[in-house]
């Protein structure tokens, strides 16, 4: 019998409410970390960091919240959020089992300063490409990048010049002009939105001719006047002719290719064998980029950019392959059984590679559970069998894989409650004469009842 039993009635923990699994948090608040839970009578919760039981009444910054088992640590008294870094693990229990929440791993936001360093005057012929390194410091979240003058005015960006994701500068081709500022990388962190800027880049652009305007009257195009000669393009990055990539299902797919050459190169985009699926692709940074959002299996396969000029064009290989962390295709459902009734949980999930399932009953291996004979575990289902008073408890189903886990609660309760009519009585229904009436008859029994009217 899969109906819900009404709250009266004896009930195992069910996770109401548990914070993110990777769950970041700033430095300067207090930390929350969620775990809520219902059942009768209502559950008592206890914690494990890292994997060993976690004291609340011994640390006095740590308290759990009233009826919830929601953790509080306080550092209004002082302390250091660092210290309380690791993965915390909450459990929900009464006399009828214990739920368990999924592991948190709980981190403290970092914000580090850039690296002293002097950064020398950078020297370039024109018409030459040029990378400009940010190297930006590896905060948590990783930081938003973007380049500036040391004046505070953007750089300006096109097919020519653009940041890449990795955040460092981009020149396809240096012109004399691009001497005229100077290039400083800046990184925006997310928890304090502070922005800390690296000491500037300077150019010195070495120029076959001097700039003037009568140069232009006998030449088509710039770079002829400039003396500047014209070239094929080659890439900047990746490098080579083709690389590869890993990308998880469910998240985007974000390819790139950047080329230097005189002119500047177009990029375009083709997968092999096939058309790049339109509804959920999208060009970005003057077409350098090519983000497919929310990646599926079907988006594996060969894809390849082409950098182009009027010079020539070279192409670059990106072999995608999309793994999965585990997803589920049967979670397991909460089962509510008469005693003598059979019934089976079932948890099935899927995922590249295959996840191997677990199965737990109230947070322990169900090997090392004491026996019962009314139970079957069969890979990823449990069956009952004749079941009896007793033996309710809570399953849990760890479905995982070396990209990550799910983690199902699921009770089993078994109930012997004679059958109740949950309105109330000798109701009086108004109706409208010759309109179509719905009369209602809720009802809760376990077995589950036969109604007639």
């Amino acid at each position: 019998s899969q109906d819900q039993a009404p709250p009266p009635l004896g009930a195992p923990p069910t996770i109401t409410k548990q914070s993110v699994k990777d769950y970041i948090v700033d430095p300067r608040d207090n930390i929350f970390i969620d775990c809520e839970a219902k059942g009768n009578p209502v559950p008592v919760f206890s914690w494990t960091r890292n994997g060993k039981f976690f004291n609340v009444a011994k640390d006095p910054k740590v308290s759990m919240q009233r009826r919830s088992g929601t953790l509080v640590i306080d550092f209004r008294g002082g302390g250091r959020p660092e210290d309380y870094e690791g993965e915390y693990q909450c459990s929900a229990r009464n006399e009828y089992g214990t739920a368990l929440s999924s592991k948190i791993l709980l981190q403290v936001s970092r914000s580090p300063l850039w690296p002293k360093e002097h950064l020398d005057l950078v020297e370039i012929d024109e018409g030459s490409p040029l990378t400009l390194k940010c190297n930006p410091p590896p905060g948590l979240p990783p930081p938003v990048i973007f380049w500036m003058s040391s004046s505070m005015e953007p750089i300006h960006q096109d097919k020519r010049v653009s940041q890449g994701q990795n955040g460092d500068l981009y020149f396809s081709n240096v012109m004399l002009q691009d001497a005229q500022t100077d290039y400083s990388c800046n990184a925006r962190f997310h928890f304090t939105h502070t922005i800390q800027q690296k000491n500037p880049y300077t150019l010195k652009v070495q120029t076959k001719n001097p700039y003037n305007e009568t140069s232009f009257r006998n030449h088509t195009d710039m770079y002829s006047a400039r003396g500047v000669m014209e070239t094929t393009p080659s890439f900047m990055y990746p490098y080579g002719t083709s690389s590869n990539q890993i990308v998880l299902r469910g998240v985007d797919l974000l390819l790139e290719c950047i080329a230097s050459g005189v002119p500047a190169p177009d990029i375009m985009w083709y997968k092999k064998g096939g058309e790049l699926p339109t509804d959920k692709t999208k060009l970005e940074n003057f077409n350098k980029a090519l983000r497919i959002t929310n990646v599926s299996e079907e988006d594996s396969g060969e894809y390849f950019c082409l950098a182009s000029n009027k010079m020539g064009s070279i192409r670059h290989t990106i072999s995608v392959r999309v793994k999965a962390a585990p997803y589920w295709l049967d979670e397991p459902q909460n089962l509510i059984l008469a005693p003598g009734e059979d019934g089976r949980l079932v948890c099935r999930a899927n995922g590249n590679p295959k996840p191997t399932i677990q199965w737990l009953v109230n947070g322990e291996p169900i090997e090392a559970a004491p026996p019962n004979p009314s139970r079957e575990v069969a890979g990823d289902t449990i069956v009952f069998r004749d079941t009896q008073i007793g033996s309710s408890a809570v399953y849990q189903c760890n479905a995982s894989n070396e990209h990550g886990y799910l983690l199902a609660n699921a009770f089993v309760s078994i109930l012997d409650v004679p059958p109740r009519i949950l309105a109330p009585r000798n109701q009086l229904i108004k109706v409208i004469q010759y309109n179509r009436t719905r009369l209602d008859c809720p009802f809760f029994g376990s077995p589950i009842p036969t109604l007639r009217w």
